[in-house]
Order: structure tokens, then C-alpha cells, then sequence
């Protein structure tokens, strides 16, 4: 009886054990994490707008579900900045609430910068999510809508990326709904130039020996860090 009931506490144990694992994966050996974020000009000075393509994958993992992703910052040339007072622009003012119960239609048509998709690992029960991401201006931070393609096969997040001079830092917060753990896994997201002159909103910074650079500095909710480079040519 006695061997019995061990044997039951180290199956229960076992269940938790990858339960955890699950809902707050490790990064395996065969973790991957891509990044390439370019600007859409080519020269420096010039107004431009910015192509992100990010994809992680880790086949390894319990579920094949990647370690999830808490901060994302995005540092663009030295001396590139934005003008959130353009008059080429109109501010989305629209709380968080009100940007997901409309679609984003809440915003201003002048405050849409943007439009892309992302993809997500709710395993087991939604190995992949597909969702319509859509970017707005707001107040010195880039709004990004993210909302399942098929209603109801997702969950809707409002993220902030945060702009501070040649900067923008995006925090992603923790993603269940009932009780399953989904993790963001892809994006894809087309951000236009907007305005010339005295009106533009993103202005290019230095090129440097015929190279824009621009790191992608990711932290996991594991605490793990990694940062990636990407150039592009310029003049």
C-alpha cells in the first residue's frame, strides 16, 4: 500500500512538474529566435517608416511552446527620432478597452500607422493562433491592436511600444485565457513614413559605412536576454 501511494504522489508530482514546464516554458537547445527590423528609406535624414519580422520557435520544448516574451526593445540608428506633434498625424486617445471592443476603429483614420500579422502557441488546445495586427499613433508610443483572424480563437491584446528618443520598448504582459497559457511566437508589421519636411513624424538616423543598424533586444519571462542585429543599406 505504501509503495502504491508513493507511486501516486510521484505521478501527481510529475503532472505538476509539466504543467509548470507549459505555462512557463525553459528555452530547450533547439530554442530559435529571429529578428530583422529595417527602415523603409534609404537615406539618413529622410522620413521613413520601418518593416519587423520577428519568429521564435523552440521543437524541443514541452508542446513545442516557446519561452514567452516580456520586453522587446527596438533601438533604431543613433540620432533617428520621432515627432509625435506632427500635424501629419492624429493621436489615438482611445483607452485600451475601448481600442479592443471596436477593432481599433475607435482611432482616429490619421492615427493608423501601420498593419501586419502575428501568430501565437496556445497548445494544446490552439497549437497555432493567427491574428490581424494593426498600428496606431498615440501619445509618444506606437499602439499596436493584435485580434484573432477567426472570432473567438485567440485572445485580443492592446500592446504599448514606448518611444524615448531612438527607442521603442514594448513590455508584454502574460497571455491566458481560461486557465491556457499563449505565447506570441511571430510578427509581421509594415510601418509607413509619414509627412516630408517640418511634418515628418520618423526621421532616419546616421548611416554608418553604408549600413542602417538596428538591435532588437529581447527579455523572456524566464529572464533569459538575447539581441539580435539587423542593417539595411543606406546613404
Amino acid at each position: 500500500m505504501r509503495s502504491l501511494k508513493l507511486m501516486a504522489v510521484g505521478l501527481a508530482a510529475a503532472m505538476l512538474a509539466t504543467t509548470a514546464l507549459a505555462g512557463f516554458a525553459l528555452a530547450s537547445a533547439q530554442f530559435k529566435q529571429t529578428a530583422k527590423v529595417t527602415l523603409t528609406t534609404k537615406k539618413a535624414g529622410a522620413s521613413t517608416g520601418f518593416k519587423a519580422s520577428l519568429q521564435s520557435s523552440d521543437p524541443g520544448a514541452p508542446l513545442e511552446k516557446p519561452q514567452a516574451l516580456k520586453t522587446l526593445k527596438i533601438t533604431f540608428p543613433v540620432k533617428t527620432s520621432f515627432n509625435f506633434k506632427s500635424k501629419a498625424l492624429t493621436i489615438c486617445k482611445a483607452n485600451d478597452t475601448e481600442i479592443k471592443a471596436t477593432g481599433g476603429s475607435v482611432c482616429p483614420s490619421k492615427s493608423k500607422l501601420g498593419e501586419g500579422s502575428s501568430t501565437a502557441n496556445g497548445a494544446p488546445a490552439l497549437p497555432k493562433v493567427n491574428e490581424n495586427v494593426t498600428a496606431f499613433a498615440g501619445s509618444n508610443q506606437i499602439i499596436l491592436l493584435l485580434a484573432p483572424k477567426v472570432a473567438g480563437a485567440g485572445a485580443t491584446l492592446v500592446l504599448h511600444g514606448k518611444i524615448s528618443k531612438n527607442t521603442m520598448t514594448t513590455e508584454v504582459p502574460a497571455i491566458t485565457v481560461g486557465g491556457l497559457t499563449i505565447v506570441i511566437t511571430g510578427l509581421q508589421l509594415n510601418v509607413k513614413s509619414v509627412g516630408s519636411g517640418k511634418t515628418t513624424w520618423a526621421k532616419a538616423g546616421k548611416c554608418v559605412k553604408k549600413k542602417f543598424t538596428v538591435l532588437s533586444s529581447f527579455t523572456y519571462q524566464t529572464g533569459e536576454k538575447l539581441t539580435i542585429r539587423s542593417t539595411s543599406g543606406c546613404k
